[in-house]
């Protein structure tokens, strides 16, 4: 294979960037893979190799199917060499989640690919809005959000970053398909997409119980029983990695701009909590940074031992979500079906936020968001309760959803 057979390029040779590149290659698509150091590219070209055997090994794939999809990748440290290719559809930027370094990228493919190459992003969090101006061709930018890890979950939100509709998001969305993803594409972007900000409200949800005094195991099982998840949000940032966390977190608190329509309607809803704080500042002084935890590997195998304590704290991740999935839909942000589902592909639920309102009814549901609401703002935070929910419970019927889960 040559650089001129290569459909979509990714930019960043971190876990992701290797991880997505063998999903891509897995199912047909020719890929190239772009890495600032050789160091950086080998390493992501064994945990490419070292997946494929896995596979091989565990018998989901044949080791002439697992050849045949290494076959198809390119590596290289050149970035003109890989942006080049007659055959290239895409480049997908993967880079750390830092905005100096993601405009550099977007600056550099910008004067590197040809016009017609669609140029994507993959921050979680931060606004693409901004990498979209650092080029001449903001109708051809779109944001991506593909979830981890990307070989094994195949839900991806995604959503054009031009002021008119054009056919970048439509490439991007055919692309995915051809390699086995599950697209869901938004009706409008905003900063933190739809499912990020659902998670995040949770993840931010779960550190207040800890400076409420909660133990991490009631904590953690509330969290798993409230969407029959198998890990809770604090065990998963734990997972994932904190740097996620921070450039999430610290982008949704931002409000430096105010015309920011995240900003604008949940203002100091995102607020750091003290033990979040705290885990932060010691993540900034670490020589070490990769021993630092969002919580204590052995406080997650304690067994929680409070029956009544487990359905509250249930309760109050069900109205966090009940509210934010309610709040991306009443803004215009994704359809109400498309939430529900996102929610359980992305998260492994099994049922989404509004099939779960339906089985508990609408109306209880909305008591559970007013409560929420009420104690949040006794202690200063602002809870917005969508309209759409309001509307609902005062129809009194569930949510018109054909495939609720569960």
């Amino acid at each position: 294979m040559i650089w001129d057979d290569v459909e979509i390029t990714i930019v960043g040779s971190g876990i992701m960037g290797a991880l997505l590149a063998q999903a891509y290659a897995l199912n047909g698509i020719r890929a190239g893979l772009v890495g600032r150091r050789e160091e950086s590219l080998k390493r992501a070209l064994f945990i490419i190799d070292r997946e494929l055997n896995a596979a091989v090994a565990e018998k989901i794939l044949s080791p002439s199917r697992a050849g045949e999809a290494r076959a198809r990748i390119l590596a290289t440290t050149q970035l003109g060499l890989a942006c080049s290719g007659k055959h290239l559809e895409i480049v997908l930027e993967t880079a750390t989640e830092d905005l100096a370094t993601k405009k550099e990228i977007f600056r550099s493919l910008d004067k590197l690919c040809p016009p017609r190459v669609v140029l994507a992003t993959n921050t979680s969090c931060l606004d693409a809005q901004i990498l979209a101006r650092e080029t001449r061709r903001p109708e051809k930018v779109v944001w991506t959000h593909y979830f981890f890890p990307p070989h094994k979950n195949r839900t991806v939100e995604l959503a054009g970053l031009g002021l008119e509709p054009n056919g970048s998001a439509a490439i991007s969305v055919e692309l995915m398909r051809r390699a086995g993803r599950v697209p869901f594409s938004l009706l409008k972007y905003r900063k933190g997409g739809a499912a990020n900000v659902i998670f995040a409200a949770l993840l931010v949800e779960a550190a207040r119980m800890v400076d409420d005094g909660y133990d991490i195991a009631s904590i953690e099982a509330a969290a798993k029983q409230a969407f029959g998840a198998t890990v809770g949000f604090l065990g998963m940032m734990n997972a994932l990695g904190l740097p996620l966390a921070i450039s999430c977190l610290h982008s949704f608190i931002d409000s430096s701009d105010p015309d920011d329509p995240l900003a604008r309607i949940y203002e100091n809803f995102f607020s750091l909590p003290a033990s979040a704080r705290k885990i932060f500042e010691n993540y900034s002084r670490a020589e070490d940074k990769s021993a630092v935890k969002w919580v204590a590997e052995e406080d997650l195998l304690q067994e929680p031992k409070n029956a009544i304590l487990l359905d509250r704290l249930k309760k109050q991740f069900w109205a966090v979500a009940f509210m934010t999935a309610s709040e991306v839909v009443d803004s215009g942000i994704i359809r109400l079906e498309d939430a529900d589902a996102l929610c359980r592909g992305a998260f492994h639920w099994t049922a989404g936020p509004f099939g779960l309102m339906n089985r508990l009814g609408v109306g209880e549901s909305l008591a559970l968001v007013t409560e929420k609401m009420e104690y949040s703002h006794q202690r200063e935070i602002n809870f917005p309760v969508p309209v759409i929910l309001i509307d609902q419970a005062g129809k009194d019927e569930p949510w018109p959803i054909e495939n609720p889960g569960g």
